[in-house]
């Protein structure tokens, strides 16, 4: 059973691996599955075993991406901005070629609206955590989606980079960026 495990992992991961690998030449809709199934050495069979088309396969790999970055901003005990940058930076960078896939492509902006949302949640609870709050009002709840959304622009450019800066010099850029809006936040 275990032995079976580890092959449906392999193939899973050898598929979402072809599918980001395709990705970097073609949109999602010009990609078959007899490429993805070529690049990643199954039969088309096996695909069709775990997927139901190329459409499946690219949300099925948004949806884990999003839960494990749920899970691990959520995992977070400190309250401080900071970990969960260091936090998202790291897991981004274990992942470079999906979530160049996720952020990059030309496809629906779907991943970075998910994305966006998860990080402006967790931005307000640390936010009302600090300033032990109840409620926010809707300017910050605006001025938390801008913020948010500049930080994903940050990341999305970091894999357009081909994440050639390091992950210090993004998490300080993140940082600077927070430290600017505490001022403008301040001022509510």
């Amino acid at each position: 059973m275990n032995t079976e495990d580890r092959r449906v992992r392999k193939t899973e991961k050898a598929l979402q691996n072809a599918l980001a690998e395709l990705m970097l030449h073609k949109d999602l809709h010009h990609i078959t599955v007899q490429e993805l199934a070529d690049l990643a050495d199954v039969h088309r069979v096996t695909f069709y075993s775990h997927y139901h088309d190329v459409y499946d396969l690219y949300e099925q790999i948004e949806n884990r991406i999003l839960g494990e970055l749920e899970n691990l901003v959520r995992k977070d005990p400190s309250h401080l901005y900071a970990g969960v940058y260091e936090t998202v930076v790291d897991y981004m960078y274990e992942n470079q070629r999906l979530f160049y896939m996720l952020l990059c492509s030309e496809n629906d902006n779907a991943f970075k609206s998910k994305a966006c949302s998860l990080l402006e949640r967790k931005y307000i609870d640390i936010w009302m955590y600090e300033d032990n709050l109840s409620a926010i009002s809707d300017e910050m709840r605006f001025l938390t989606s801008y913020y948010v959304n500049g930080c994903v622009a940050i990341l999305t450019m970091w894999a357009k980079g081909n994440y050639a800066l390091g992950k210090e010099e993004v998490v300080r850029m993140l940082a600077k960026v927070d430290l600017n809006f505490e001022g403008m936040a301040g001022s509510e």
